[in-house]
């Protein structure tokens, strides 16, 4: 029942309105398929509601589909670009599973403050505003961002939706899915436009979480609603996603989505757990010995290091490999971890490169390779295919460094993820990375040209010691890079590629922050402030892709009264990608006074709850905020916990990730300790917290005077 004018949506199509008085309407709605409560959502007030056109029935549907838009009142014609490109991803995902569409309709829904990027909702899927109200002069990474959560909740509609987990300890069988089957959506939907690595990448960023000691593992046993809170991390996401990409590689494409396809048919309308899936996965793809290698990534935490020598006599190549679980420096967790491994090696073949693969199932092992050639160099995780890093002999890297032209844009990300690993480990020197660093950046290839900029970061903000250091850094960062940016150019050139599209905004973003080039930070700042002159902004004068960048740039050179305006006009402001780039920009002020203006605002109700937390974890990024916004929150946690939704209350925590020394480890455990029983997800989030500050300061330790010597010497 809701009042007469409002638009009511929920799973299933309206049946019928009827008055109910009193200037009430009833509606009703199809009765549901069996489903779990929290997948059924209801949107109500007064809506914009789009009817697209419905889906044309296909081989695999044989009926149409009808999809509509959801907005708040007077955003509807922004969801046009959302409901255009909705139709390709659905049915790529149909044809994946050969299965239609299992819902009657289907409802996108732009919901302005929303704590999730999106849910999966049967049949009304929620999404954050800026994911679902954009048109086609958007940036590119917008589209792409819009593309990426669509595919993943789409593909919930299958795993999640129509097979449901039994608990929540296989949440995985939800999240990790939709993350493989998003990123294989979109390789599928638009090949050749960067998104086959998407799944690589989020495997190479969860390693650095799940080195930790206090890591989850994939499948993590419940045994209080802090581990359900706690279940929505990178280790559900990114690594299960790409531990199911290395089984799918292993087994082969199609026999491990004939897995996928018994799977659903089998569950259908129902719930199934770990065993089932992995059944259905050995009965489809033929393949029983896959049961126990899947469950060794499962049912243990860690990140495999896999030790690769290659050796040779009269020309009888063979590889002596061991694996330990790969810990950082400082930490207290035990090497001695194994896993049934996946390894395909990629090597100089007698007829040109060559793949050889076998499972690694003990700590140590002797592979002959076929070949009667002693190859000039091993890649030892061809294709990056697997969930593991390596690690080679002074031959083996020297012999690899010296082929690179050899290997894939893949094999280059792996092996400076692998490289930067050995850094972190102890393992490599600084001037060994920073070399590697050179030979990489000028790479075609964006994603492995712009690798070296999270460690540069490091070394920039932790590492460096002094102005002299610090400068150095700075100066390198503008000799990688800054002639790239230059003939790339800064404003979007007719018919360039997609990399290139995606590259500017991230070297305009390194050079003008970590870089602080000095011309590039005036030209931005200029179109920053043309950009505001005009209400609404000046769309025209600035590549939509460096808005963030340039409003950054524009308040930490501008003064108080400018980041006022702009706040003002932020908060007016009904256009949530505008208050998102302008919140962002004054959250990552250096000013004190800014500083302080910004974290006052946290309990103010013009803030939407998700900006609130923007602004929160903005100033934990900023070094010249980040003692402000620890202090601002002892004092004030009352005030910022209501903004935190209960299952993520827990994360409160993260305020002091921002630190790298013992005592800010010893003081942040003080002050939350015995609060986080309290807090959803607390306990594991404090754990983890307190250990990435204690590593950082290990390593700050062993590295700080080598990276100071190294670039004050410049």
């Amino acid at each position: 029942t809701a009042h007469e004018g409002e638009a009511v949506i929920t799973t299933t199509p309206e049946t019928g309105v009827a008055p109910a008085g009193e200037g009430l309407v009833r509606h009703s709605f199809a009765t549901t398929p069996p489903l779990p409560t929290y997948l059924i959502a209801f949107a109500v007030g007064p809506l914009d509601v789009v009817e697209a056109e419905p889906l044309p029935p296909t081989e695999i549907r044989d009926h149409p589909l009808p999809l509509r838009g959801v907005a708040t009142k007077g955003k509807g014609p922004q969801l046009a670009y959302a409901l255009k490109h909705a139709r390709g991803i659905i049915e790529t995902e149909e044809n994946y599973f050969q299965i239609a569409f299992p819902y009657p309709k289907l409802d996108l829904i732009a919901v302005p403050d929303f704590a999730a990027g999106a849910m999966e909702n049967v049949g009304a899927i929620t999404f954050r505003e800026q994911l679902l109200l954009l048109d086609d002069k958007a940036s590119l990474g917008r589209k792409r961002a819009y593309a990426s959560v669509m595919a993943h909740e789409l593909a919930h509609q299958w795993f999640g939706d129509l097979v449901t987990p039994k608990w929540w300890d296989d949440i995985w069988l939800n999240e990790s899915f939709a993350t493989w089957m998003g990123n294989k959506t979109l390789a599928m939907w638009q090949p050749g436009q960067g998104f086959e690595n998407g799944i690589l990448r989020g495997a190479l960023g969860v390693m650095r979480g799940d080195e930790l000691v206090s890591a989850r593992q994939i499948r993590q046993p419940i045994r209080s609603n802090h581990d359900i809170a706690t279940a929505f991390d990178g280790i559900t996401y990114q690594k299960g996603a790409a531990v199911l990409a290395m089984f799918e590689s292993w087994l082969g494409e199609e026999a491990f989505r004939k897995g996928v396809q018994l799977h659903l048919r089998r569950f259908a309308n129902g719930v199934a757990d770990v065993n089932d899936f992995l059944q259905s996965l050995a009965e489809g793809a033929d393949r029983p010995d896959v049961v126990d290698a899947f469950k060794s990534f499962l049912f243990q935490p860690g990140v495999p290091l896999v030790s690769a020598a290659l050796s040779c006599d009269n020309a009888k190549a063979t590889v002596a490999l061991m694996q330990a679980r790969y810990l950082p420096l400082g930490s207290t967790g035990d090497r001695h971890q194994t896993w049934q491994i996946p390894v395909c090696l990629a090597y100089d073949g007698k007829e040109g490169r060559a793949r050889y693969c076998t499972l690694l199932d003990n700590e140590e092992a002797s592979i002959r390779l076929p070949d009667d050639h002693c190859p000039a160099w091993l890649m030892p995780n061809a294709n990056a295919n697997g969930y593991y890093r390596f690690s080679l002999d002074a031959a083996g890297w020297s012999a690899l460094s010296g082929h690179l032209d050899a290997l894939n844009d893949r094999e280059e990300q792996a092996l400076l993820d692998s490289l930067s690993a050995a850094y972190h480990s102890g393992n490599a020197a600084t001037a060994t990375l920073v070399d590697a660093f050179r030979e990489f950046a000028p790479s075609p290839k964006r994603e492995v040209a712009t690798m070296p900029l999270r460690e540069l970061r490091t070394m920039h903000d932790r590492l460096a010691s002094g102005e002299a250091a610090v400068a150095g850094v700075e100066a390198f960062v503008r000799e990688l890079y800054g002639p790239r940016l230059a003939a790339l150019g800064l404003e979007p050139k007719p018919g360039e590629n997609t990399d290139d599209a995606l590259l500017r905004p991230t070297l305009v973003s390194a050079l003008a922050d970590l870089g602080q080039d000095e011309a590039l930070r005036a030209t931005l700042k200029d179109k920053a402030l043309a950009y505001l002159a005009s209400d609404p902004v000046d769309t025209s004068v600035i590549d939509p892709a460096l808005v963030g960048t340039a409003l950054a740039v524009a308040v930490a050179e501008g003064d108080a009264d400018f980041a006022r305006a702009l706040l003002e006009r932020a908060l007016a402001s009904r256009d949530a990608i505008f208050r998102q780039r302008a919140l962002s920009a004054l959250s990552s002020s250096p000013d004190p006074e800014v500083g302080a203006m910004m974290r006052d605002l946290i309990p103010d109700p013009r803030l939407r709850d998700n900006e609130a937390i923007m602004i929160v974890f903005g100033q934990v990024g900023t070094r010249e905020q980040r003692e402000a916004i620890w202090d601002w929150t002892k004092m004030n946690l009352d005030k910022l916990l209501p903004r935190i939704p209960t299952w993520r209350k827990g994360a409160v925590v993260n305020v002091g990730a921002g630190f790298c020394s013992n005592e800010r480890a010893d003081e942040i455990e003080s002050f939350f300790r015995d609060k986080v029983e309290d807090l959803e997800g607390g306990p594991r989030e404090l754990d983890q917290t307190v250990e990435r500050i204690r590593l950082c300061a290990a390593f700050k330790a062993a590295k700080s005077g080598e990276v100071t010597d190294y670039f004050a010497a410049r």
